[in-house]
């Protein structure tokens, strides 16, 4: 999706005015600033800018969680020149995008390879569950707006998948699980147009 290169009314204390940064993300996403609600970027204020960018902006999910780390990085920028944010506001925003993004991709993922294979079974024929651990600074909640994300992924027990309903599609756990974390690596951290979601190892 094009984002209209308008020049918006600074509304940003001088310091973050006069970065090219925030200058760049005024002109680029203008016409996507209000999905964002007021205020410092808590979950459901997440949450709800990202299906406005969905549905009423029509981005798939990689393009709205990187224009949604956009807004999110010019939100935290003016609470912290504008308001002097304390730092756990910033850290608490740029930490909680950073799980509705990996949340979101891993969902979508699965969806997507459960459609192709089936979902992942243990012993007993139940769906395996998979974790994802978020080590460091994410694990801390303490993420600053640069920062990486390392990752461990569990999941539970090895099998196979359920298949389709004609029997094919059939591949091991193992397969399936890294088949999720690289496509939500590439939903949540490559970069694009838009930029990257999050750097991760």
């Amino acid at each position: 999706m094009q984002i209209a290169d308008q020049t918006p009314t600074p509304t940003a204390s001088p310091a973050a005015a006069h970065s090219r940064f925030w200058q760049r993300l005024h002109r680029r996403y203008t016409d996507v600033m209000g999905a964002l609600p007021p205020g410092p970027p808590d979950r459901a204020a997440i949450e709800q800018a990202l299906q406005q960018l969905q549905t009423e902006h029509r981005m798939e999910l990689s393009a709205a969680l990187r224009v949604l780390r956009q807004l999110v990085m010019e939100r935290l920028m003016t609470l912290d020149c504008a308001q002097q944010a304390d730092l756990s506001v910033i850290t608490s925003g740029v930490t909680t995008l950073a799980e509705l993004a990996l949340d979101r991709a891993c969902l979508q993922a699965r969806q997507e390879l459960d459609a192709r294979y089936g979902p992942p079974l243990g012993p007993e024929g139940l769906p395996v569950p998979l974790w994802i651990i978020g080590m460091g600074k994410l694990g801390a909640r303490e993420l600053n707006v640069s920062s990486d994300i390392d990752l461990i992924y569990v999941y539970e027990h090895e099998g196979e998948t359920q298949g389709l309903p004609d029997g094919r599609g059939k591949i091991s756990n193992h397969e399936y699980f890294g088949k999720t974390v690289r496509a939500s690596y590439t939903l949540s951290g490559d970069p694009t147009e838009h930029g990257f979601g999050f750097r991760g190892d």
